[in-house]
């Protein structure tokens, strides 16, 4: 939990008014730091953010008011707001960066810049390569246990570890056709602190000159930078504290031989990568070698302190383009091109007239807000429920209230397959509209937005089927049920007011005939206790 969440649990503790103190007990189920600790009980709440956010009802009911306009709304939101806040602070930020750059002076300043681009340029060509190394057909192979590997991961470079061992591990954030993940297990040189909080910090590397711990820690493949073709023999009990600490001598021992660094493994002639891509990007680093040691700045004694302040320049130019770009963002009205998108939906819908004058279909969506405005209002339009009974209106509206997973697809009859069939025909339509105004919407996720896990149970209960009956027919939660029954009253007791707007009072009385259907029993009792 955060420190402002417990701030909100903790602040329970005691009866305002007649208690002068309340007690909170803090039960830890499993070993934390004591930094984690104390940034918990002692950290400030949560920072307020806004989550504003355009819907299709608010731009309809603000062109309906004559004295204001949606563009006005947007600019006086608190989300506006702390964006403009930030004003100031991203002007002075900007201005401190280019007094920082102007006053960087860099001697024979274009001969400078010219190697600090060749040397960026085969840095980024031996990304490439390690992108090639990284790929598990290639460098699996040659994890076997005893090579030394570098890892690094973002600023904790650990220097040279010992493989131990790699495990297959499936992808599961990602889609099923995707490669599996490998996890190489290797002795790593970490620091004391950062073992003994093993179970709540990522492990950290020793400091120069620490005697740390050598430790076995996971690593993506993407984290090794460099393999040697070195391999070392690794004790088969690696649990003892000596015999770990053993394999730490013996990486030292290697780099004392190898002063001009530990040979590394070529991907060409000992991993025998045969990829063309590959020898695109060797001859390329070969022609930008050649040209950093023709370079007359390559043999210059002054090189390091020289290309130092190259690369602070150079990081600083970047900082202020970034930050540029911050304020450019923070002195236009955020979301005013979904505004005007959202619009061009409306207005190709025929919801507003092409100057922005609402018109019918807009007055019906207008009334609906707790579920999608703009597919109800097409269907009521299309007559889509004309032809339903109030059980299959009531059973179909479910799909817009229902949010949570379930994980089995219920079997629908066709009498609400149909319908449903219809209403997805309806969206198809809705989310081509919406990506042709430029909005991004996926039509996909669109659909998978309306979920039909609950119409059988909603088509049962609206006739007349018991609690315990319904529950058997699912296997969501018993409080989600209720929960969306309670939500689909709402929204049935909107499209009430949205037949009414339009003068349909049978398809009122439908709606009507549908709250009374679903308003009974458990699901709508005020209290359990009672």
């Amino acid at each position: 939990i955060t420190s402002g969440e417990y701030i909100q649990m903790s602040g329970r503790a005691g009866r305002r008014g007649m208690d002068d103190r309340g007690i909170v007990i803090f039960m830890v189920d499993e070993k934390m730091s004591p930094a984690v600790g104390k940034q918990l009980l002692k950290g400030s709440a949560d920072p307020l953010n806004s989550a504003f956010h355009l819907t299709y009802n608010m731009v309809l009911n603000l062109l309906r008011v004559e004295e204001i306009n949606p563009e006005y709304m947007l600019e006086k939101s608190f989300y506006q707001f702390q964006h403009y806040r930030a004003l100031p602070g991203v002007v002075d930020k900007i201005k401190k960066l280019e007094e920082q750059y102007h006053t960087i002076e860099i001697p024979n300043e274009e001969s400078v810049v010219t190697y600090f681009k060749i040397r960026q340029q085969l840095a980024k060509l031996g990304k490439e390569i390690q992108e090639f190394i990284h790929k598990p057909k290639y460098c699996l192979p040659f994890l076997q246990p005893g090579r030394l590997v570098k890892v690094k991961n973002e600023d904790a470079d650990f220097g040279w570890g010992v493989v131990v061992n790699f495990s297959k591990k499936a992808n599961t954030k990602a889609s099923t056709d995707s490669e599996p993940l490998y996890l190489v297990e290797v002795l790593l040189h970490c620091s004391k602190e950062s073992v003994k909080d093993a179970a709540t910090e990522a492990a950290k590397p020793a400091a120069p000159g620490e005697t740390g711990e050598m430790q076995a820690v996971p690593v993506m493949l993407h984290l090794l930078t460099s393999v040697s073709s070195v391999r070392l023999y690794i004790p088969k009990d690696l649990r003892p504290f000596d015999n770990r600490q053993l394999m730490l001598k013996s990486i030292q021992e290697v780099q004392k031989r190898f002063p001009d660094g530990v040979p590394l493994l070529d991907p060409i002639d000992d991993m025998g990568i045969k990829d063309p891509a590959l020898k695109k990007v060797i001859q390329k680093v070969e022609a930008f070698e050649h040209r950093m040691y023709t370079h007359p700045l390559h043999s210059d004694p002054s090189l390091e302190s020289v290309y130092s302040l190259c690369e602070r320049k150079a990081q600083i130019a970047t900082e202020v383009r970034t930050a540029k770009r911050e304020l450019k963002k923070a002195r236009t009205v955020l979301q005013m091109d979904e505004l005007k998108c959202r619009k061009r939906v409306l207005r190709r819908l025929g919801f507003a007239s092409p100057s922005d004058v609402i018109e019918m279909k807009g007055r019906v969506a207008c009334e609906i807000s707790s579920a999608d405005e703009l597919l109800l209002t097409e269907m009521v339009f299309n007559g889509l429920f004309n032809d339903l009974t109030v059980e299959q209106a009531t059973a179909l509206l479910s799909c817009f209230v229902f949010q949570e997973n379930a994980s089995e697809m219920p079997k629908l009859t066709e009498q609400l397959a149909a319908p449903l069939r219809q209403m997805q025909e309806c969206a198809k339509r809705i989310a081509k509209v919406s990506a042709d105004a430029k909005l991004e919407v996926d039509e996909e996720t669109y659909l998978n937005q309306f979920k039909p896990h609950l119409m059988d149970v909603v088509f049962a209960w609206a006739n007349g089927a018991t609690f315990a009956q319904i529950c058997k027919m699912t296997d969501v939660f018993e409080g989600s049920i209720i929960r969306c029954m309670r939500r689909l009253e709402e929204v049935l007791r909107q499209m009430c007011s949205a037949a009414k707007a339009i003068g349909n009072t049978e398809l009122e009385n439908k709606f009507a005939e549908g709250i009374t259907k679903i308003k009974r029993d458990i699901v709508f009792a005020a209290s359990l206790y009672l």
